[in-house]
């Protein structure tokens, strides 16, 4: 049986597929949980600031983000959702409709820094505040980070393969979203690592030519583990939220 026309895409040329998108209720859904979570993190450490989010609502956070440590706040560990939300994203179906098209995998084990969460499943998010260059990563391939973190095969194994799901929650289309170079995952590029915050951290050492992927909210951009990509400086009106969720597969193949 030939393969399905989107593992094609992912696998083979271009190296990603914009074809699969959320339907209206599960966009809501996981703008309602990113927000939820998102307050409580105000909450917990700015309690006297929390009513002013409130009123204004995250895709506005970059209103009053002065009155925080953004960079401090925003660690990556309060950006993953709690396991109870994922368990309710994982009957979700979309997440139905990829095991359809891809097969069976696993969601990706939380991983930041140097600490692993083994049975806790990694969905994450982001914001971007607009004109501002370091709320984005520079150009590099999950492959990359999985050779960094992957301390000894703990989070995946050895024949593992991923195919990586970034999914714009607010955005808006042509002004921000995510940097793709087109068929990169068809090369070995040249890159060393460096230490960021006592943390080592890839570095591509070659000139690339990346798009910006045209995704609205809820819209899927699904690439596998080799592509080139990276944030794309937020030239809109509002903070971009995306979400990233990483599938985990023994065996993947056309």
């Amino acid at each position: 049986m030939s393969p399905n026309p989107i593992v094609r895409q992912v696998l083979e040329d271009p190296g990603y597929s914009t074809a699969l998108s959320l339907n209206e209720a599960e966009l809501a859904f996981f703008r309602g949980a990113i927000e939820k979570q998102w307050l409580e993190t105000i909450e917990n450490t700015y309690p006297e600031h929390v009513e002013k989010f409130k009123n204004i609502g995250i895709a506005n956070y970059h209103q009053l983000s002065d009155l925080i440590d953004h960079n401090a706040l925003w660690n990556k560990v309060n950006r993953c959702l709690p396991q109870d939300v994922v368990d309710k994203i994982k009957k979700l179906p979309f997440l139905k409709k990829l095991k359809e098209v891809f097969g069976e995998f696993k969601i990706s084990d939380i991983a930041y820094d140097d600490q692993v969460k083994i049975g806790y499943e990694e969905i994450y998010w982001r914001l971007v505040r607009p004109n501002i260059a370091t709320d984005v990563g520079s150009l590099h391939t999950d492959k990359w980070f999985h050779e960094i973190l992957n301390f000894d095969e703990k989070i995946l194994a050895k024949d593992a393969y991923t195919i990586k799901i970034w999914l714009p929650i607010f955005c808006e289309p042509g002004k921000n979203g995510l940097l793709i170079v087109p068929n990169s995952h068809k090369k070995t590029w040249e890159h060393s690592m460096k230490i960021v915050n006592g943390l080592p951290k890839p570095v591509l050492l070659e000139k690339a030519e990346a798009i910006l992927i045209d995704t609205r909210p809820g819209n899927m951009l699904i690439f596998n583990e080799n592509m080139l990509h990276g944030g794309a400086k937020n030239l809109g009106l509002e903070t971009r939220v995306s979400v990233e969720i990483t599938m985990v597969f023994k065996k993947l193949a056309l």
